[in-house]
């Protein structure tokens, strides 16, 4: 069985999963290759019999590149593909819109895997609920998850349909979000991101670091955000801070009771035994952001 592994990953912890993934299928098979998204050709996909894809959880769903990516895949009738991903609180709706874009190519999806997540962003706080994850036994499971699957699907191509899996249902109030949080919706939503060039040092940083190659600091003016994902990677990554946003204009009211919304989640999650707690809520300063940190921080090397 020859099999790849693709995957997109902004702060590492899903290409660490896929890695999980990849060496318990490796156990099973003795092959797996491993290749980042943005290095992928969407064509030669065909030369597998198990595919696996993963990203982390942008907006409830699978990021843009990555929907981008699949409709961007010629028809695989028939072919095996399985989706896993990484999500701070809320998974959303993620694995059914993978599916679901997957099965429109004509692909057999035979498994399902997420994991937990640290989070970063400009205007999120730090720490965040999920901090401290993937744990170890979320990494263990990914590993046991990847012994498993070329299993099934082996058995699924003798025959046996009723494995093929189907993702777990998700609160509608999630798919709804989801739904609602359009890449027309989000450019919307956000304020646009802007490069000062009084504090940029041309280091090439925010380009290196933006997936889908919005960025050219030696443009005539800059070019940023386009295209954009909204990951906000640039702006988490440049030194200097010199890619700077109004970020008070965002509803930080709706922010503290999405926040209340996912401690919910979490609490119920931790009943089940699917989530460990390693940081308290209550210690968790929603006013604080990460880029409020980043600036105290720089300020201090300055100083």
């Amino acid at each position: 069985m020859k099999t790849l592994i693709l995957y997109f990953s902004m702060s590492g912890y899903t290409r660490k999963v896929a890695e999980c993934i990849r060496d318990g299928i490796v156990e099973e098979t003795g092959q797996c290759d491993l290749v980042d998204l943005a290095d992928a050709d969407a064509r030669s996909v065909a030369e597998y019999d198990l595919v696996g894809l993963g990203c982390p959880v942008y907006f409830y769903k699978e990021p843009f590149n990555v929907s981008d990516f699949i409709e961007g895949l010629p028809p695989l009738k028939d072919k095996h593909w399985f989706a896993f991903c990484t999500h701070g609180s809320v998974m959303g709706k993620t694995l059914i819109s993978m599916s679901e874009r997957l099965q429109q190519k004509g692909i057999v999806v035979v498994g399902y895997f997420h994991s937990y997540a640290d989070a970063t962003a400009p205007f999120f706080p730090y720490p965040v609920p999920t901090s401290g994850h993937p744990d170890r036994r979320e990494y263990e499971q990914a590993q046991a998850f990847g012994r498993e699957v070329p299993e099934r699907s082996s058995r699924i191509a003798q025959g046996e349909v009723n494995l093929v899996p189907t993702p777990d249902p998700v609160p509608e109030q999630w798919v709804q979000l989801a739904d609602m949080l359009t890449r027309e919706a989000v450019s919307q939503m956000f304020p646009p991101l802007r490069i000062d060039l009084e504090k940029c040092t041309f280091c090439h940083a925010c380009e290196d670091s933006c997936p889908a190659g919005g960025i050219d600091v030696e443009a005539d003016p800059p070019r940023i955000q386009s295209p954009c994902i909204y990951c906000y990677q640039c702006s988490m990554t440049c030194p200097t801070l010199a890619i700077d946003a109004d970020w008070e204009t965002i509803d930080t009211s709706f922010g503290e009771s999405l926040f209340a919304m996912y401690l919910q989640e979490l609490e119920k999650a931790e009943a089940r035994g699917e989530f460990r707690r390693y940081v308290d809520p209550e210690t968790i300063d929603l006013q604080d952001s990460q880029l409020m940190q980043r600036r105290r921080k720089l300020e201090e090397c300055k100083g």
